[in-house]
């Protein structure tokens, strides 16, 4: 809720800053506000009658708004420091280090100190040298005209400025500052930044009328802060005007920097159970530290020593290595992804990729291409369709042909046609010049003509009237249309030309206008993939021009005449078939959200594989009874139909073959809305089984992604960045196809233009997951071992050493650790089960239960066999020797394969990653550790044994024995993972289960249902439905 303050009601004012924005104390409410712009509850006339503020009231204004400016602050490298260490993180080292010292441990203390000093140093200089190049980057600041007092001009500097301010824009172009509204006169800007169109828009002035002001709807007429105006039109020795309504973090701009400084929490399971199991590991840790208390005071041992050693269980069990190593596949991962052309800004968004069930895509620049191709025109004469007209050149003079010159937003930047460039291809394809005229030649119209089209002499012959576009209104998604207003040279009346969806524009035209056959002719041309609009026109009587700039859209937009049809080619990008079959064949649920016509849409999804060609589909819409509306199932008519004579409704013919149908749905966002609206209980089975949502908002591909992570999925958004960044931001996964800023709104922007990149992005999610699963499991054990082997020793007050532990946690598991996920995404085939997301689910710990009990019985072992031989002497604590005996190095000697075991165990390959030995640094790293440990416990030399503090036995056959449990423990470990866990358990009980507790389904029920329930508002779709094969 927003809250606007009255500032010269102001008594009591009391503010708190949350995330960069003030919000205010309100008493009667007892709350606090968020301060908002002046762009809320106001008029358009209002803002018109803003004439500039004093220096008083400007400065009473920013003690609420603070400085306009989004200035990022840059910490000194002690500051930085000083935050870094107060992580809970180094809170827990120091604990550590303060328990080893204590201990003795000053080897792998010092060893810890270094290491934790080479990643703080390394945190803060990286984090400085991030601030400062985001520092540089976003902020921005000049020198700014301002009105004062409705009379005089000053020029202060951009970071003055306060809601309310009236500025001048120069002629010259500039870097907004600020979000304003244009009062008077026209720019070009280039909204890149924002919106990733790289396209210059054009802006005009907000037209004077007792309309709410509202800065989605008249966006065509405001500037954004961070937008670049190229050029300024205004008439006479008129300024360009515009009032501040945000500044600094309140703009456009500002939400957008605080959508990166404060991201939304990556809300994924895997670290959700991360966390939960750490709280696992302490509470061994306490079981631990509880019987070590016990145990050793029965002893009669020194009270501080007892609690060392207790204390000392707690950084053993919770590994202090545990963050970094889980970084380091994300790590990996990232690099992988920047050698595809792909960036990514958020890494916590890496493992979600990897559990992706659902892929949305844009149709327009994503599964298709951006440039559209004309193909031709078809007007409309006497409520007929004439003939397709396939040279633009040889069309007759007439409102389709002066429609299309003038209906658009193009303009003319270095002398180049600069737009839209479906606008662009239309007129050019007409062959008529587009000028900016300059002051004199606007006497010709006796009003102010911005723009002037006329036609080429060397194309039309014939003595056609140059045209003055006096006013456009611009194109809306939510509207799907545009119009300008215009005025032919030596004529008294103005003329409309509107252009938009087929649609739209109907419903806007006098019926009488409208052929008959209108439906069928446009499904000719959409059902093939084309792209379609359309063009209708009225006369207007002529009006005073500030009268004009006062009419509001409704008055000119309505009771139009049909002038034709435009047909535009829209082809399929060569990657996107290709694409699409790798994601069905991973049974991936794959959605197309478009703002096309719905045939249009059904035709791309054919063609591209995404709707299968043995799929009935099944049009989902709401009867247009306002009194008592209904939801309506039509079967689109690729199939076999048959007319039910008592409602007139098609209905499925389900013999024979039609058994085997599956079935889609497909709908629009003017029936998403009554349907959302009406009849919310349908929603879940309309996007279960949906395909296609065609004619969508923006705002409505967001509420589609939301409703299908309401339903369990986890959501990747595939877009150009043009119309999908509120989607792009609502998906689990982001993926933009935009090198522009706006790639902000997603967490991945692939350099690519092509929908390749969301294979790659699963391939190295699910290769992240696992190397992130794998980690987690040998990091847990690998503590989870020296815990026990500490605590069977501890059994006769003994320990590893110093350099034992310095040996395990250096050389074997941080080695381990830090190559384990060099392993590469698998290259074959996405398989249909993604890996799993819980690490607190059944099969992960089955799979560290039975490794913890294989490893605890088999050093076990150890520890009783050792002391069966002849040669045996108990250990007896002593200063001078410590911790050397027997039963340390059998403990020893079998634990230090436990940890290659477990490293190798826990490494899967296929078919989410590359086998072992394609990551030949890390089975390098495994047979070199593997003769290492076979070394120490065979035939170690006696500096060896002098600096791991071994008792050696006196002759090689324990030392044999110890090595041949160590391989029947690799043969056991191996079984109860690859065979035990991931085969039996995983693939045959439950894989089989999920099918088994599955729906039945049956297509053939689903017919007669759908059969049976042709129109009705009750209608409840059975619960499952056939899935594509």
């Amino acid at each position: 809720m927003k809250f606007l303050i009255l500032f010269t009601d102001v008594t009591d004012f009391r503010v708190v800053c949350v995330k960069k924005l003030c919000y205010v104390w309100v008493k009667e409410k007892k709350a606090f506000f968020k301060l908002a712009g002046i762009d809320e509850n106001i008029t358009n006339n209002d803002l018109h009658n803003l004439n500039g503020y004093s220096k008083f009231y400007q400065n009473l204004k920013r003690v609420a708004y603070g400085w306009n400016e989004i200035n990022l602050p840059i910490h000194s490298i002690p500051t930085l420091f000083l935050l870094e260490v107060l992580n809970p993180f180094y809170f827990f080292q120091i604990f550590t280090l303060i328990v080893w010292i204590c201990d003795h441990y000053y080897y792998y203390s010092i060893a810890i100190i270094i290491m934790s000093v080479f990643g703080i140093s390394s945190s803060v200089i990286q984090t400085h040298r991030n601030q400062t190049n985001l520092h540089h980057t976003i902020h921005t600041s000049g020198e700014v005209m301002v009105k004062r007092d409705g009379m005089k001009y000053e020029e202060v500097p951009s970071k003055h400025l306060v809601p309310g301010d009236v500025i001048v824009i120069p002629s010259f172009g500039c870097v907004m500052q600020c979000d304003a509204v244009l009062l008077q006169g026209n720019c070009i800007v280039n909204e890149s930044t924002l919106t990733g169109e790289s396209v210059p828009v054009t802006k005009t002035s907000l037209p004077k009328n007792m309309q709410n002001y509202g800065i989605k709807e008249d966006a065509n007429h405001t500037l954004f802060c961070g937008t670049h105006v190229l050029q300024t039109r205004y008439y006479s020795n008129e300024k360009v005007h515009a009032v501040v309504i945000r500044t600094g973090f309140y703009t456009v701009k500002g939400d957008l920097v605080r959508s990166m400084l404060y991201p939304p929490p990556a809300d994924f399971k895997f670290d959700r159970d991360s966390y939960k199991f750490i709280w696992i590991l302490a509470t061994i840790g306490t079981i631990g530290f509880i019987y070590t208390l016990y145990s050793k005071s029965t002893r009669g041992l020194d009270a501080f020593d007892i609690l060392i050693k207790a204390l000392d269980l707690f950084t053993i069990v919770i590994p202090v290595a545990l963050p970094a190593a889980m970084t380091v596949g994300k790590i990996y991962a990232l690099s992988r992804l920047k050698k595809q052309r792909i960036s990514c800004i958020n890494s916590r968004v890496i493992n979600v990729s990897g559990s992706l069930n659902c892929v949305c895509f844009d149709k327009t620049g994503t599964l298709t291409e951006d440039g559209l191709d004309m193909w031709g025109v078809i007007s409309v004469d006497s409520q007929k369709f004439m003939e397709p007209c396939i040279d633009i050149f040889q069309l007759s003079p007439g409102p389709l042909l002066y429609g299309m010159v003038s209906c658009h937003s193009l303009t003319l930047i270095d002398g180049k046609l600069t737009g839209d460039p479906l606008e662009v291809k239309m007129f050019e394809s007409t062959g008529w010049i587009l000028e900016e005229p300059v002051m004199s030649d606007s006497s010709k119209y006796d009003l102010l003509a911005p723009t002037i089209v006329r036609p080429n002499g060397s194309v039309h012959t014939d003595n056609i009237p140059e045209i003055g576009i006096l006013h456009q209104f611009h194109f809306s998604s939510s509207l799907q249309r545009m119009s300008v207003v215009t005025r032919q040279l030596g004529s008294d009346d103005l003329v409309v030309y509107c252009k938009g969806s087929p649609e739209m524009i109907k419903s806007l035209s006098d019926r009488l206008s409208v052929p008959g056959n209108f439906y069928e002719e446009l499904s000719k041309y959409t059902e093939k993939g084309f792209r379609v609009l359309a063009i209708a026109s009225k006369k207007i009587p002529s009006v005073p021009y500030h009268h004009l700039q006062r009419m509001l859209r409704e008055e000119v937009e309505c009771n139009l005449t049909l002038a034709g049809i435009i047909v535009m080619e829209n082809k399929l990008k060569p990657q996107t078939a290709p694409t699409v079959e790798i994601l069905k064949s991973a049974k991936i649920k794959l959605i197309m959200i478009t703002g096309d016509n719905i045939q249009t849409a059904i035709s791309i999804a054919r063609e591209s594989g995404l709707l299968d060609t043995r799929s009935t589909l099944v049009d989902v819409s709401v009867s247009e009874d306002s009194k008592n509306p209904s939801v309506m199932y039509k079967v689109c008519k690729e199939i076999k139909k048959q007319q039910n004579k008592s409602n007139g409704f098609t209905t499925l013919d389900i013999e024979g073959e039609n058994k085997k149908k599956t079935f889609r749905f497909a709908t629009t966002g003017k029936h998403w809305a009554v349907i959302r609206d009406l009849f919310p209980q349908l929603l879940p089975y309309l996007l279960e089984y949906g395909s296609i949502f065609a004619r969508m908002t923006s705002e409505q591909k967001q509420q589609v992604v939301v409703e299908l992570q309401k339903l369990g999925y986890c959501v990747a958004m595939c877009g150009d960045g043009t119309n999908d960044c509120g989607a792009l931001k609502a998906a689990n996964v982001g993926i933009s196809l935009s090198e522009a800023e706006a790639s902000v709104a997603s967490p991945f922007t692939s350099q690519e233009p092509n929908i390749s990149c969301v294979t790659s992005v699963i391939r190295e999610g699910r290769a992240a997951l696992i190397t992130s699963f794998g980690v987690f499991k040998f990091m847990v054990l690998y503590s989870l071992t020296e815990f026990m082997s500490t605590l069977i020793l501890y059994n006769i007050d003994s320990n590893l050493t110093d350099f034992q532990f310095l040996y395990i946690d250096i050389a074997l598991v941080i080695n381990f650790a830090f190559f384990f996920g060099k392993n590469e995404a698998f290259k074959g085939p996405l398989v249909p089960e993604s890996p799993a997301t819980s690490i607190l689910s059944f099969t992960p710990l089955v799979s560290m239960s039975l490794q913890v009990a294989t490893l605890f019985i088999f050093q076990m072992l150890s520890y009783i066999l050792v002391k069966k031989f002849p040669w045996y002497e108990a250990f007896t604590l002593h200063q001078n020797t410590y911790y050397v005996s027997y039963e340390n190095f059998a403990v020893f000697s079998v634990s230090q394969f436990q940890y290659i075991i477990l490293a190798i165990v826990f490494s899967r390959g296929q078919p989410y990653r590359t086998s072992i030995y394609h990551n030949r640094i890390f089975f390098l790293s495994l047979v070199t550790t593997s003769i290492v440990c076979i070394y120490i416990t065979l035939y170690p030399a006696n500096w060896v044994i002098n600096i791991l503090e071994l008792k050696y036995p006196p002759n090689i056959v324990f030392p044999l024995i110890i090595i041949l449990l160590a391989f029947i423990n690799f043969l056991v470990s191996l079984i109860c993972e690859k065979f035990v866990v991931d085969f039996i358990l995983f693939k045959k009980i439950i894989h089989r289960k999920s099918k088994t507790t599955s729906s039945v389904k049956d297509s053939g029920v689903i017919s007669m249902d759908i059969k049976k329930c042709v129109v009705s508002p009750s209608f409840k779709p059975p619960e499952k439905m056939n899935e594509d094969d």
